[in-house]
């Protein structure tokens, strides 16, 4: 009796991912490529790593865009050893600037609106002026973007589509910006646009408690103020190639995917029952006639996903099981991670 009440909660939370992952691929949350042009000075701002072969991707990038109006701003922390080639950039370009500091502050901008990258992401042309008209259009103080994953080698493919199909499956993303509740929040850190007045009057940084900005902290805090955000795919005019070091790809993966929880370890944990454990106890115990069911959604559900993140739905059919095997780990990892920072700050 117990094992069949379970399994019909499983069915129900398939059925209403289903209908969120429907809504999304009926909705298409994709930031589109508009005709518009403008003018409005924008601040790019890139905080500097040790990763120097993506920055200067990424610095290269911006140098080709089609909008010109920027000042690029490369805050790096003074222990950070500068690579030559990214000061070679920023001293060939006047609208380039290297900054070594400890954090960014707002106030050095002279843009009208703020643009916060992540130096992996590779942007393309019509990003900014789609950004700016979006942001225009629907009186926004923040425009979230994320990017498209270019996806390659099988570590790529079994980990990078983890947060798209967590993401897309959880959350109806044009929500984001119809509903003001905070409940409503998606987002990821690699592009932020802000409306830099809105910006510097609340400084989200300070606001949040974090040196650099966290996508669903801020979404929240921006929210709560009464502003208007969106979080939308980027498509075409962003992207994040994938990455040759895997090592790290694990652990990262595990807390990209508790912040899309808003770092809520028991609803992390709730959902890992339901969506992993949850099939496995129904595989055990359910009569294989009546498994085309759930079986159907969960494939539909990859294939919706799949075209929307922009990524390969034979690859992701094909190994979801490894990869719902290696959300369960990397998941957990982070929650065991984040328990005993919690148990040592309390000690």
């Amino acid at each position: 009796m117990l094992n069949l009440a379970f399994i019909y909660i499983i069915l129900i939370f398939l059925v209403l991912r289903f209908s969120v992952t429907l809504f999304n691929f009926l909705s298409n949350p994709k930031l589109g490529k508009y005709g518009r042009h403008f003018s409005n000075q924008v601040s790019v701002i890139i905080t500097g790593t040790h990763d120097a072969e993506a920055l200067i991707n990424m610095l290269h990038a911006l140098r080709e865009q089609d909008y010109q109006h920027i000042e690029v701003i490369v805050s790096q922390p003074a222990q950070y050893k500068t690579n030559a080639a990214v000061k070679a950039i920023c001293a060939a370009d006047s609208r380039f600037q290297l900054r070594k500091k400890s954090s960014f502050h707002a106030e050095e901008t002279t843009g009208d609106y703020i643009l916060f990258l992540e130096p992996n992401v590779l942007v393309h042309n019509g990003l900014i002026n789609s950004l700016i008209y979006r942001t225009k259009v629907f009186n926004l103080a923040l425009l979230n973007i994320i990017p498209t994953q270019s996806v390659s080698g099988i570590v790529n493919y079994v980990l990078l589509p983890l947060s798209d199909f967590v993401l897309l499956n959880l959350i109806p993303l044009r929500l984001v910006r119809l509903f003001s509740s905070p409940v409503f929040s998606a987002g990821g850190s690699e592009c932020m646009f802000f409306d830099a007045g809105i910006y510097k009057a609340y400084n989200w940084q300070q606001k949040v408690g974090r040196e650099a900005p966290e996508a669903m902290e801020v979404v929240r805090a921006v929210k709560q103020e009464g502003y208007k955000v969106e979080t939308l795919l980027g498509y075409k005019l962003i992207s994040v190639p994938g990455t040759r070091r895997t090592n790290g790809l694990f652990l990262k993966t595990g807390q990209h995917l508790l912040e899309t929880f808003g770092n809520n370890i028991f609803a992390a944990f709730l959902y890992l029952v339901l969506v992993v454990a949850g099939p496995l106890v129904m595989l055990l115990n359910y009569e294989y006639s009546l498994l085309i069911l759930p079986v159907g959604l969960i494939f539909l559900s990859r294939i919706m996903i799949s075209f929307l993140s922009g990524q390969n739905p034979v690859w992701n059919v094909l190994l979801h099981p490894l990869q719902m095997l290696f959300l369960m780990g990397s998941l957990i990892t982070e929650i065991y991670t984040q328990l005993i920072r919690l148990i040592r700050e309390k000690m």
